[in-house]
């Protein structure tokens, strides 16, 4: 049986993406936390840099897990003065 060129499955729906989406994914680059903090991707870099922020290394990529983050910030609140 050979397999003909307009039969095959296109490469889009075979391969998965090398960096999963925030809306899809637990792991988040740097830039796409970045943008979820509404901050410069310089800002993500020190931080990590700084072993402020958890981080995962896969190879020489870095991932930010959703769920470190929402953690920092929370670490972070700064609660209101009732006067």
């Amino acid at each position: 049986m050979t397999i003909t060129e307009g039969t095959s499955t296109p490469a889009t729906a075979r391969s998965r993406s090398a960096t999963p989406t925030a809306s899809t994914g637990e792991y988040l680059t740097v830039e796409q936390a970045a943008a979820y903090l509404n901050i410069t991707d310089h800002f993500v870099r020190r931080l990590i840099r700084e072993r402020r922020i958890p981080f995962v290394k896969v190879g020489r990529l870095v991932r930010l897990r959703r769920t470190d983050i929402d953690d920092y910030l929370a670490g972070r609140l700064v609660p209101a003065v009732r006067r």
